[in-house]
């Protein structure tokens, strides 16, 4: 499992996102700091990130370089 932190700010930024985690084959998942997961090929899931402190993209596969802009340190 690939994990990296990102930021989600604008419905711009989430929509994108989706869309990039979508056409990915295996699983992308959004998780906060205490373990709590959405769906990140999940529309309605990614926007209800918004409101989490901390903010992980989790994939099975490495999807780092098509994220990159959404990617923190």
């Amino acid at each position: 499992m690939h994990r990296h932190k990102i930021e989600l700010v604008t419905t711009a930024d989430i929509v994108e996102f989706v869309n990039i985690a979508t056409s990915e084959t295996g699983s992308v998942k959004l998780v906060d700091d205490t373990g709590f997961c959405v769906n990140g090929k999940s529309l309605l899931g990614a926007m209800a990130t918004v409101e989490w402190s901390s903010l992980y993209c989790v994939s099975e596969n490495d999807i780092y370089s098509k994220i990159s802009k959404f990617c923190v340190s």
